[in-house]
């Protein structure tokens, strides 16, 4: 009988997608059910609950939620790498100093790309502190471009494929987190680590059938078929989906120093983790190691 495991995501990256196509999580013993969420906050309290397993999410939301309300909660894997970050504004904002007074949409207000969102805009002149703007939670992307398209807010950070529907709405890009955040990863893969130490074997053979399918993504020879199968899972046309193929990070090893200056800029933010400053106290690199045997 294989293990059961829920895996909740913002989006099904390729080598999720395509290892439940070409069945690798099968060979592994896995049956597993994919759960989009709607916002950073539910899907981090219930990996802390255990409603699901896993989840695929901002290394901020580690930092935020490690310890906030009992579990602590762990980086395992890398998920994706070279991640646009795009700011975009409604059209009649032509200069940053048009945000002065604007409410802006983030997923939650304390975590993740609202952090990147508030760096871009110190860059430019305006801080949240001083009253400049405020923060809306609006949850996903898709949610936050909405709210745009509504006039409730005025920007926000609208990543792929969101971006392109963006310019169709006629929202206009101002910028993306490179210029203030050049080391910033793509997302990670998360567990409970009490939940995780539990179920260590498990979470080993996710590992390996995820690196299997990561490998098959990355043969020229089986490009086509990925991104025919990444389009059909996330809904995308081709174009989209070569796009999501393409940050797919070459071996799903966590690149410390992008994960270094996320830890540093929630910091800067005086948003201190509750486990606090050491990295290690929310990366553990053991089960990755442990899946290449």
């Amino acid at each position: 009988m294989p293990d059961r495991l829920i895996i909740n995501v913002f989006n099904v990256d390729a080598a999720l997608a395509t290892g439940r196509a070409k069945g690798f999580f099968a060979a592994n013993d896995l049956d597993l059910e994919i759960i989009v969420t709607a916002n950073s906050t539910d899907q981090m309290r219930g990996l802390g609950r255990n409603s699901w397993q896993i989840a695929s999410t901002a290394f901020d939301n580690v930092l935020g939620w490690s310890g906030r309300e009992g579990a602590e909660m762990v980086a395992i894997a890398q998920v994706s790498e070279g991640v646009i970050l795009p700011v975009y504004v409604r059209p009649e904002i032509k200069t940053w100093d048009d945000l002065r007074g604007k409410a802006l949409a983030v997923d939650a207000v304390d975590t993740a790309f609202a952090l990147v969102l508030r760096r871009v805009l110190r860059a430019h002149g305006l801080e949240m502190e001083h009253g400049d703007y405020r923060l809306i939670a609006k949850g996903t992307t898709a949610f936050r471009l909405e709210s745009m398209a509504q006039r409730e807010t005025f920007a926000a950070v609208l990543n792929a494929p969101w971006d392109a529907k963006a310019a169709a709405a006629g929202m206009v890009r101002f910028a993306d987190h490179r210029e203030v955040l050049p080391d910033y990863p793509g997302g990670v893969f998360v567990v409970s680590r009490n939940w995780a130490v539990d179920h260590r074997g498990v979470v080993i053979r996710f590992l390996r059938a995820w690196k299997h399918a990561l490998a098959w993504v990355h043969k020229d020879e089986n490009r086509a078929e990925a991104v025919k199968l990444v389009a059909a899972e996330e809904k995308l046309d081709d174009r989209a989906a070569e796009r999501k193929l393409a940050q797919s990070p070459g071996d799903g090893q966590l690149r410390r120093a992008g994960l270094q200056s996320v830890l540093d800029l929630r910091v800067q933010f005086a948003l201190m983790p509750a486990l606090g400053q050491d990295l290690d106290s929310y990366v553990d690199a053991s089960f990755f190691e442990q899946s290449e045997h």
